[in-house]
């Protein structure tokens, strides 16, 4: 089998950042608080103590604020689920390669049941980084070492993979990627 890395965000589940602030009812989401954020998907603070502080600051009770959080996970991307289950047929096995805090690694879980064919990842909570340093990308090598073809929305990240001497391609559709992996 052939090693997959795969992105989450807007590879399996559509994501909309602006449904934070509108859920929220504000216009957006404070800057110290996007990087409150940041520092959340790199595992420098605790689910707990970000949702604390958007509470605080947008004067929200905290079950408001998870759920409003957790809205920017918005669905499954088209076709997703069906390829991710069915990586096998094309001789491939996957690990999501993600920034993503837990709290989003759970939602995932829930609203991506095709989760359950990818066992392991490399996510940014755990590397104490976010794509495209160096330090996510090592992460990821030594523990699944690299992958035959690395997926994600972001050309940026493609860029970055392919510096690494990753295959790497950016995802448009299922159906592109599944004749990629053809």
């Amino acid at each position: 089998m052939k090693l997959l890395a795969l992105d989450i965000g807007n590879v399996c589940v559509k994501i909309d950042f602006a449904n934070f602030a509108r859920n929220l009812n504000i216009p957006e989401i404070p800057a110290p608080l996007i990087d409150l954020q940041r520092e959340l998907e790199c595992g420098r603070t605790t689910d707990e103590a970000f949702i604390y502080a958007v509470s605080v600051a947008c004067q929200r009770d905290p079950l408001t604020v998870m759920d409003a959080f957790n809205s920017i996970l918005v669905e499954p991307v088209p076709g997703m689920e069906k390829l991710v289950s069915n990586l096998e047929k094309f001789d491939f096995e996957a690990r999501f390669f993600s920034d993503i805090s837990l709290t989003h690694l759970t939602r995932t879980h829930q609203l991506f049941p095709a989760a359950q064919f990818v066992p392991d990842g490399m996510f940014s909570f755990v590397a104490g980084a976010q794509k495209p340093a160096e330090e996510m990308f090592a992460a990821f090598e030594e523990k699944f070492g690299t992958p035959a073809l690395y997926v994600d929305d972001r050309l940026e990240l493609i860029e970055a993979a392919r510096k690494r001497n990753w295959n790497a391609i950016q995802f448009t559709t299922a159906n592109a990627l599944q004749e990629a992996l053809k």
